[in-house]
This record gives structure tokens, sequence and C-alpha cells, in this order.
């Protein structure tokens, strides 16, 4: 008899044991549901085709990124569709912080040097108070090292450099989708004609679409606000330009490939140098493939 009082005790109090820790499970879910929980991978990558993402490289770890664009498809058969024709840009990245990345690049259009910098003001984060987007600034500025059109005249260095602030707004949506707005101003110290303006504005959007755990697709356009009917200093009727790209992740890297118009893969060349229609077929095949370093002893 003893035994059985001794089962129904332990029963009992298995059970107000149990009931406990219910009840405290759901006030810690309950906690949790009320503290914003961060969005991870809006985008693959720090681009999304040529321009920028809202991603950043994480703190102590350096990105290295060689971007590489073809010739145009329309050069048919002589130029084998582009592969003949070869443009470059040599990028390193650097993670400060988690949210504070600092770049250094090289570009073989206008041999271009260019030292860059990303700050992530806010990210997104679900849960009641949580951020409904997230926020971030990228700038740069360029030098321009090719020769003197006219080096007989007086040339100033300060006439090589060209300049990119923009403002990056980005949402993911569940799983699969995520948009972007980048409002974004590109200033030339010099300009080809006095008429033309040293200041364009622009702005960009992007979307990227997750197929599975490795592959997405994206595509990005940066409209101009003004100075549409500026030629380029080739006296070239200038596009907008337009991006369309499949991420692959493959273990240690991401391996982008992609369609655009634009020949150069800075910032400030693609929106306000791109001379390449979609409708004549001036389109180049191209990739970025990039690897992470890490310096974090941790």
């Amino acid at each position: 008899m003893r035994k059985y009082i001794y089962l129904l005790i332990l029963l009992l109090g298995f059970t107000k044991i149990s009931n406990a820790q219910e009840d405290l499970l759901g006030m810690l879910d309950a906690e949790s549901d009320k503290k914003p929980v961060l969005v991870f991978a809006t985008f693959k990558s720090t681009r999304v085709v040529n321009g920028q993402s809202i991603e950043h490289v994480a703190a102590k770890h350096l990105n290295f990124v060689i971007l590489h664009r073809f010739g145009e498809l329309n050069g048919g058969a002589y130029q084998l569709w582009g592969l003949d024709q070869a443009n470059i840009r040599l990028a390193f990245d650097y993670g400060i912080t988690n949210k504070i990345q600092a770049g250094l690049a090289r570009s073989s259009f206008g041999k271009t040097y260019d030292a860059n910098l990303k700050v992530k003001f806010f990210g997104q984060s679900k849960g009641k108070g949580g951020m409904p987007v997230s926020m971030g600034y990228y700038g740069n500025m360029a030098v321009n090292t090719l020769t003197w059109d006219f080096p007989q005249r007086q040339n100033f260095f300060t006439s090589r450099l060209s300049f990119l602030n923009q403002i990056i707004l980005a949402k993911k949506f569940g799983d699969k989708l995520s948009l972007q707005v980048s409002p974004t101003l590109v200033h030339y110290n010099l300009v080809r004609r006095t008429a033309d303006p040293n200041t364009i504005f622009a702005l960009g959007t992007a979307a990227s679409i997750k197929l599975n755990r490795s592959i997405r697709l994206n595509i990005e356009y940066y409209s101009r606000l003004n100075g549409r009917d500026v030629p380029n200093r080739a006296g070239q009727k200038l596009y907008d330009y337009l991006g369309l790209g499949v991420d692959i992740e493959t273990g240690g890297h991401v391996f982008q490939l992609m369609l655009s118009n634009s020949l150069g893969m800075l910032e400030q060349h693609q929106i306000a140098e791109t001379a390449g229609s979609w409708e004549n077929m001036a389109v180049r095949l191209g990739f970025n493939v990039s690897r992470t370093f890490s310096f974090d002893k941790k």
C-alpha cells in the first residue's frame, strides 16, 4: 500500500514540475516574441550584380573579389561574341566591424583606382518593435589615371576625381524574395562639355529571388534622373544600366554570373558611362568571384 502511495505522490509531483516547466517555456516564448530578431542574408553577396547590396563583410574578414566583363555579344563570331575582349576589376573589402566596411579597388576601365566605405545604420528585424527595413550607406572616391587628352595644356589632379554617395534601403520578404532601393549621387569634377552636369542623380532598384539553398536570381536597374541627353567622353549616347545575374554559393566563395550593358564595374561608370543598349544586344557576359579570408583568431 505504501508503494502505491509513494508512486501517487511521485506522479503528482512530476505533473506539477511538468506544468511549471511548460508555464516557464510559455513565458520565455512570449518574451522572445517581444524581442526583435535580426534578419540575415537579405542578399547572397555584398553586390547584387554590379551594384552594392545591403550585405557587409564580417568584422576582421577580408573579401577579395575578381569582377570580369567580356565584350559585347553583338560583336558576332569574329569577336567570339565578346569572349575575345576583357575588362577586369580587382577589389579588396575589409570588415572593420560588422557594420563598417572599407575597401580598395582597381578597374581597367579608365585605369581607375578607388577607395570606398560602407556603413550599415540598422538592420531589418522581426518581432514587436523591430525595424521593417535595413538601411546603409555606400560611398567612394575614384581617380582616373589615363594619360591626359591634351597634355600640352595645364591639367589638374582634381580633374581626375569622381565621387559616389548612396543610401541603401533593403527588405527581405519571407525566405524567397529581397528588394532594394538605392538613391544615388554621382559627381565628376571634370565633364566633357560646360553644358554637361557635374552631378548625376540616379535611382537604383534591385530584386533577388532565392531558388534553393545555393542559388539566387538577381536583377538591378539604375535610372538617371537628370543628364539623360549627355553623351560620354567619346560622344556616344548613354543608356540606363540594367543587369541580370545568378548567384551560386559553393563552399568558401560565391560565384556570380551575369549579363549587363555596362562595361565599367565601378558604380559611377555603370551609372554615368554606360554606352551599351539591350535593344541593340550591346550586352556583356560577366562574372564575379569572391573569396573571404578570416583574420579573427577566434
